[in-house]
């Protein structure tokens, strides 16, 4: 297969596991959270959308190859998109998340999906977020805790539920949820060990080992909720503390 036609390729798989995943997705209850997360912040600027200007945008950092516009229909808004390299991505402007080229205050709505984990100057990134934000922008984020090292050399650290909740503290912070218990983690382990390494290539026999623990992960969620509720959901951040990752809502305050 010639590089274009492998590209391509890889530009339909990520646009169908970010809006559609499936069961025999290796990372499907991260891709399941994220977009269960994104649909509510897509209502909830369809909701603001009746008091945006014609001026208002939407910021799409870390773009590739723009996945969540079509999520958010595509010609609705006016959606821009920012990656480093337009080689490897649809960006509509090459540019750094920690020095955008923006004005301050220009964005009625922001995404970072997946990005953060990759911003080799964290603090300086999430300044230009703020930054470019208007005063009650909504801001989608996502990004991976329990997941292998990816985008390789360009991935610097994980972010958990308590350095959102300190860098939001001072703004609205609507959704803070994570992709599932930290016994479903361990079960799934296997999947990203699996996609990880050589043995990914086994497409047929992966996809039907994914299917399986990802089922049995399901069911042991399911259970363990069961259980929570009997005990008044008083043990939750025990054995919700390690999951796949975190999928975030912030209206910002300026």
């Amino acid at each position: 297969m010639d590089p274009e036609s492998r590209l391509e390729r890889f530009r339909k798989t990520i646009h169908r596991q970010r809006l559609r995943p499936r069961i025999w997705d290796y990372s499907y209850f991260l891709l399941k959270n994220n977009i269960n997360v994104f649909q509510r912040f897509r209502g909830l600027l369809a909701e603001a959308r009746g008091n945006l200007s014609e001026r208002s945008r939407v910021l799409d950092v870390g773009c590739g190859y723009k996945p969540w516009e079509e999520a958010l229909g595509q010609g609705k808004y006016r959606y821009i998109g920012v990656d480093f390299d337009r080689k490897i991505s649809s960006a509509d402007v090459v540019a750094s998340d920690d020095r955008l080229p923006f004005r301050d205050s220009v964005f009625s709505a922001l995404v970072y999906s997946e990005v953060l984990e990759h911003s080799a100057n964290l603090s300086e990134s999430l300044r230009e977020m703020r930054r470019v934000a208007a005063p009650g922008a909504l801001v989608f984020l996502s990004s991976p805790l329990v997941f292998p090292e990816h985008g390789i050399p360009h991935d610097f650290q994980r972010l958990t539920r308590y350095h959102y909740e300190k860098v939001f503290k001072g703004d609205d912070l609507i959704v803070l949820q994570g992709s599932n218990s930290s016994l479903s983690t361990a079960i799934v382990a296997v999947n990203l060990f699996f996609e990880s390494t050589p043995l990914s290539v086994l497409v047929g026999f992966k996809n039907v080992m994914y299917t399986f623990t990802n089922l049995v992960a399901l069911f042991m969620d399911c259970l363990l909720d069961g259980l929570l509720k009997i005990v008044r959901n008083r043990y939750r951040q025990t054995f919700y503390g390690m999951p796949l990752g975190y999928a975030v809502i912030v209206r910002v305050r300026k």
